[in-house]
């Protein structure tokens, strides 16, 4: 089941995805925002008072977040936001210094902004980054369904590489724990995955990597490989830290936006730590004319 919603995640995100600019842009606003709002119904059962006035403040913080990269993906909007995501609830606060619980939700609010937020920065810019690819096909595609923007032809082929590496080791790390598992990765906090799993997953991601670096155009296949297994160890450190906002909220899920698949979370909860990883991989990559 877990694989097939992964798949539903992929495939409605594909579309939006390919068109890039600010139609990717729109797209991971409203995710972010979706996911945040999961995220406050978490934070409300550790903490009641989380969903107030100051929250609305971390929803403008997700959805600046976004617009930022859509229009402007340097350092000093960025500092700015996230600064901002981190002092404004807190300004918030002035107004009653002695709230119950004031400090806790002032915590949960701007890191609640952040854990969110800053991914949907990261998947915004990687599908925006600029330059060339070797892969005459896939850019015609990017431009072909470009309409007034940049179609970013490199910016696609690295943001494919991130979905489909997470895809891929997600289904892998499965399948082979179901198959093959037997040492517990982290029984604390996800009893049902296992070591086993994740190295399948890690390896799986790197042959996607090696592949979609040749099949993309974005250069020596052993860079992909690389690539695929910042991607998927990232990947697999963000799935655990969303089990773990569950464990510490008591519940299962954290929302039901597909019956019996879970929320918004529970189907990018990878990518929350995957695309920041793969964002500054390709941005290092790019430093160095690679």
């Amino acid at each position: 089941m877990r694989v097939i919603g992964s798949l539903l995640v992929v495939v409605v995100g594909l579309m939006p995805l390919v068109i890039g600019g600010p139609v990717f842009g729109l797209f991971m606003v409203v995710l972010g925002v979706a996911g945040y709002r999961e995220y406050l119904r978490l934070a409300a059962r550790i903490n009641p008072m989380t969903i107030g006035s100051d929250s609305l403040v971390g929803y403008a913080a997700v959805a600046a977040l976004g617009c930022t990269a859509v229009l402007d993906t340097t350092a000093t909007s960025l500092l700015l936001i996230a600064f901002l995501a981190v002092a404004a609830p807190l300004v918030v606060h002035f107004r009653k210094p002695t709230h119950v619980r004031g400090f806790a939700n002032w915590t949960l609010v701007s890191t609640g902004a952040l854990y969110v937020g800053l991914p949907v920065y990261a998947a915004i810019a990687t599908r925006s980054m600029p330059g060339p690819i070797d892969a005459p096909w896939l850019a015609e595609i990017a431009r072909r369904l470009a309409v007034a923007w940049d179609p970013a032809p490199r910016g696609l082929a690295w943001a494919l590489t991130v979905i489909l590496a997470i895809w891929v080791s997600d289904s892998a790390a499965l399948l082979a724990g179901r198959a093959l598992g037997k040492q517990k990765l982290a029984p604390l906090i996800s009893p049902n995955k296992s070591q086993e799993g994740a190295v399948a997953g890690l390896l799986a991601a790197m042959a996607v990597g090696a592949g979609s670096f040749q099949a993309f155009g974005l250069g020596n296949w052993w860079i992909g490989l690389i690539a695929g297994a910042f991607v998927s160890f990232a990947g697999q450190i963000g799935d655990l830290a969303e089990s773990l906002l569950k464990r510490q909220a008591g519940v299962k899920d954290s929302g039901s936006l597909v019956p019996g698949h879970g929320g918004v979370l529970d189907r990018i909860d990878a990518l929350l730590f995957a695309f920041p990883v793969g964002y500054l991989f390709a941005s290092g990559l790019g430093r160095f004319g690679t």
